[in-house]
């Protein structure tokens, strides 16, 4: 079985309503999604051999729901995916970045250099391959570079563009690493994807990183009472409304496509006997 990963379910909701999933009970608040083996239009559809868990933001939610679902579904390869911000002047919203390297940072900002990167996690090449030629064949804008997961939302451009001209980053998030550590100490094939939201110029909102942590957690209410407070602000909402369209449709369209592609090859393609060299 494959495992994909994300957050919330706004970055996973278009793979559902694509896909042929049913929602299982799961120890906590984060949520799970397998196949719906009872649907007859099952055969070929994005839920075969598909697992979709959705942890909730930040690395404690991450870790407690990617540990459960290790134990639960014994997958054979991962996929952290779901939005990001950009951190290079050439992606715009909707682009994909496939990570090469997945970086940890912890911590103030204040104190964050390239030494305390550490050593990456490298992504499975054969998964890391069938995910270039699934996001080529879909006609997706990508770049192939290093995820860094922070601690906290990247909200400022001045602190996106920092990690990508100093730490060489393309994309900043918040669970990937984690998730992929797991993953890797299990000894299970591994890969990250991001699709960028907020591109490497863009300040984000007061609101983001205010709303509930929970993977189903409500958005209206808070963007009301932001507005409420600063009415010049629905420019910006709607700017980042419209971003998070385009990303949700790249994610849906590449995984689509990476469905067929990791169908038509040979079984469990992305096992791979040197999981230590990625995609260049």
């Amino acid at each position: 079985m494959l495992l994909l990963v994300a957050a919330l379910s706004e970055e996973a909701s278009g793979l559902l309503r694509t896909g042929r999933f049913q929602q299982i009970e799961t120890p906590d608040d984060f949520v799970a999604y397998v196949p719906d083996t009872g649907r007859s239009d099952q055969d070929h559809a994005l839920g075969t051999g598909i697992a979709i868990v959705l942890t909730g933001t930040g690395r404690e939610r991450a870790t407690a729901a990617m540990s459960w679902a290790l134990e639960q579904f014994q997958p054979e390869a991962v996929i952290s995916f779901g939005f990001g911000g950009g951190t290079m002047d050439t992606l715009q919203p909707g682009d994909l970045v496939l990570g090469t390297r997945l970086f940890r940072l912890d911590g103030s900002p204040f104190y964050w250099d390239e030494e305390q990167l550490g050593d990456p996690l490298i992504p499975d090449r054969d998964l890391l391959r069938a995910a270039r030629n699934a996001v080529e064949i879909a006609g997706i804008d990508f770049e192939l570079g290093p995820i860094v997961n922070l601690p906290s939302v990247a909200k400022t451009a001045g602190m996106k563009r920092w990690i990508g001209q100093e730490l060489d980053g393309a994309a900043v998030e918040m669970e990937s690493f984690v998730v992929c550590e797991l993953a890797a100490d299990a000894g299970i094939p591994f890969a990250a994807v991001r699709a960028v939201v907020d591109t490497v110029e863009m300040d984000l909102p007061a609101l983001v990183g205010q709303v509930d942590q929970a993977p189903s957690g409500g958005r209206i209410i808070p963007a009301i009472k932001h507005l409420a407070r600063n009415p010049f602000a629905l420019r910006s909402l709607t700017r980042l409304g419209r971003a998070a369209g385009k990303a949700r449709r790249s994610l849906t369209d590449f995984f689509l496509e990476l469905s067929a592609e990791l169908d038509a090859g040979p079984e469990a393609r992305w096992r791979s006997s040197d999981t230590q060299e990625a995609v260049t």
